[in-house]
């Protein structure tokens, strides 16, 4: 997924090495967690799926098909071959996003980290593992908000089969403060002030455990029985939070240069 200040994308390139592989493509675009399947068609030569308020447009150069609701692309790859599928994002009711242009977009991705690891101070011991650490970090931050979110999954539970399952794709303040304590100890001082202006537009509201990456309030928590768990337990799947608005509340937040802050019920 490219840095962007547009439409969001998701880029896939298929590379050949070696040998001629017969491969294919099924894409299959559903909406509110599986639960409303899109209206799929064509629209000036590209896929479009439209369910309500969203829309996903799917570009590649293969030939594309319908069948039981899957959209199918069937192609070989030869060495040297390059191959993209890419899909975004966009409003329904907007203009189509302009076609992506793959290459460049992966291009401007690798220019983006590689800069931004340059401005990495720590160099000890295994400092490739702490880089590779310090990038997952920084992809659980959301850039228009400074928000950074626990994890990027949902129902991977404590242990298998258990029940301590839970949705974490939401800002924790105590993973954020984490989070922040390990980029600050290595040069990464913007994400700790964008973090603390989420955390003021956040800190009038009724202080919480966690928030969306937006500052609002986290949905309400409910499970899916009928989905499959973890590695096909019964675990249930859940999306939103369980955690209730606390009574009596403290917590503080010290990003270094900036001022400490502090909300307290």
């Amino acid at each position: 997924m490219p840095p962007r200040d547009g439409a969001p994308q998701l880029i896939r390139i298929v590379e050949g090495v070696s040998g001629r592989v017969p491969m294919r493509s099924a894409l299959r675009m559903r909406f509110s967690y599986g639960r409303v399947v899109p209206w799929v068609h064509k629209h000036d030569g590209r896929t479009v799926a439209v369910a309500g308020p969203d829309s996903v447009w799917f570009d590649t150069d293969c030939e594309t098909y319908g069948k039981s609701l899957t959209t199918y692309s069937d192609f070989t790859v030869a060495p040297g071959d390059r191959i993209a599928f890419t899909i975004s994002w966009e409003p329904s009711h907007k203009n189509p996003p302009p076609l992506p242009e793959p290459e460049q977009s992966l291009e401007a991705t690798e220019d983006f980290w590689r800069e931004w690891v340059e401005h990495c101070t720590y160099h000890g011991p295994y400092r490739e593992a702490v880089v590779r650490s310090l990038i997952t970090l920084k992809a659980l931050t959301y850039a228009p908000t400074g928000g950074i979110v626990a994890a990027p999954t949902t129902s991977l539970p404590e242990d298998i089969g258990g029940v301590r399952n839970w949705d974490y794709r939401y800002t924790w303040l105590r993973d954020a403060a984490i989070t922040l304590s390990s980029l600050l100890r290595t040069g990464y001082r913007e994400e700790a002030r964008a973090w603390r202006e989420w955390l003021l537009r956040a800190s009038p509201a009724t202080p919480r455990t966690c928030r969306s990456c937006t500052a609002s309030r986290a949905s309400a928590s409910w499970a899916r029985p009928s989905w499959t768990g973890c590695r096909a337990t019964r675990t249930p799947r859940r999306s939103g939070s369980a955690t209730a608005p606390p009574t009596s509340s403290s917590w503080t937040c010290t990003a270094r240069s900036p001022r400490p802050c502090t909300s307290r019920t």
